[in-house]
């Protein structure tokens, strides 16, 4: 026990060392389940995140990690399906965990041969549900190791916090600029694989035919709003937009605010139709709400899709254009770059990521 308890204890202040040098959410999301996995004596360690789509919560496997293994990603947030996760409702001592914010332990059933603990993983010290840590473990864990679980989570819990503080603008909650090119950069093609050999097996899911476009929102005649209502008013604007457009797109859509009236959307789409079909329902929405002593107030919305070999600079001037013409020609509509490239009346002289193209 004594042996235990020192190498738990030299483990876990390393762990916690390293996971506050951290900065990257993908680094500290591996970091944490690696040091959960090398500090308590358990067999596997799960952790899943809790996800808000169309009004509907869900969960979202994000890692895995067994004893003396590597940590694996389960599923990648920018491309899994919304209709493939699990409802709340279909784990309800996971999400008893989480509500309520306890510990959970689960002894083995006649289905499950081991222990199952549960931890709640939660934000801005305790108040934003975020996720659960699961344990799964021959042996109850001892209490030396659910505190040295806690200390992890709670660090865990305080890095994002950090990153949620320099990533996401203090008006809006949305993303900022800072974590844009990451995120665009996971959104490119990826390549297709070299073919394979005749009578080899493929091992391996089959491929998605989505793709990911570029929305860009500036809303029309936001001037006018701060120097009629006061600056107060147009924050408040805002926020309401930042409101519609959160509850317009999915859960795997990512929302940023670029500065002043501009947003941008990163969304996944089958196609160029749906691509244009939830940018429409987005700016329907906005031009159907009626703002707090500013009325009605519109968006103009441009469009592209996201290339191999693109750049941010690339796709974000390709969709300034569309907004452009679309600020130029009434307002209060989607246009897409490649259907107004296609109709002539858009020249295709932009840049698609180093190569200028005419």
């Amino acid at each position: 026990m004594e042996n235990h308890t020192d190498t738990r204890s030299e483990r876990l202040i390393s762990h916690l060392v390293g996971l506050c040098g951290i900065r990257g959410r993908d680094a500290l999301l591996a970091g944490v389940t690696h040091a959960l996995a090398d500090t308590v004596p358990v067999r596997l360690v799960e952790i899943s995140s809790l996800v808000l789509d169309e009004n509907q919560r869900f969960w979202l496997p994000l890692t895995q990690a067994r004893a003396d293994a590597k940590v694996r990603f389960v599923s990648d947030p920018l491309r899994t399906d919304p209709d493939a996760l699990t409802p709340i409702a279909a784990e309800p001592e996971r999400w008893r965990c989480l509500d309520q914010a306890v510990q959970v332990t689960n002894a083995p059933t006649g289905e499950r041969t081991e222990y199952l603990t549960r931890f709640p993983i939660v934000l801005a010290e305790g108040a934003t549900p975020w996720g659960v840590a699961e344990f799964h473990s021959e042996a109850p864990l001892r209490s030396g190791d659910e505190q040295a679980v806690r200390h992890l989570l709670r660090v865990y819990g305080s890095m994002l916090d950090m990153l949620d503080y320099s990533e996401c603008d203090a008006l809006t909650g949305l993303w900022n600029r800072k974590p844009f090119d990451d995120l665009f950069y996971k959104a490119l093609p990826i390549p297709e694989p070299e073919p394979l050999a005749q009578g080899v097996v493929e091992h391996r899911g089959a491929a998605t035919t989505a793709t990911f476009w570029l929305a860009m929102v500036d809303i029309d005649h936001f001037k006018m709003v701060n120097d009629t209502y006061g600056h107060l008013i147009g924050d408040e604007v805002l926020l309401l937009v930042a409101r519609i457009l959160k509850a317009s797109f999915r859960a795997s859509d990512r929302v940023y605010r670029f500065g002043g009236e501009e947003f941008i959307v990163i969304l996944r789409c089958n196609g160029h139709e749906s691509a244009v079909a939830a940018a429409e329902r987005f700016r329907a929405s906005m031009a159907g709400y009626d703002f707090p002593q500013a009325g009605r107030i519109t968006a103009s919305v441009g469009i592209t899709e996201i290339v191999a070999g693109d750049l941010p600079s690339s796709a974000c001037e390709r969709a300034d254009q569309a907004v452009y013409y679309a600020k130029h020609h009434g307002r209060n509509q989607v246009c897409s770059e490649a259907d107004l490239v296609r109709r002539g009346l858009l020249t295709s002289d932009q840049k698609i990521g180093d190569v200028e193209l005419f």
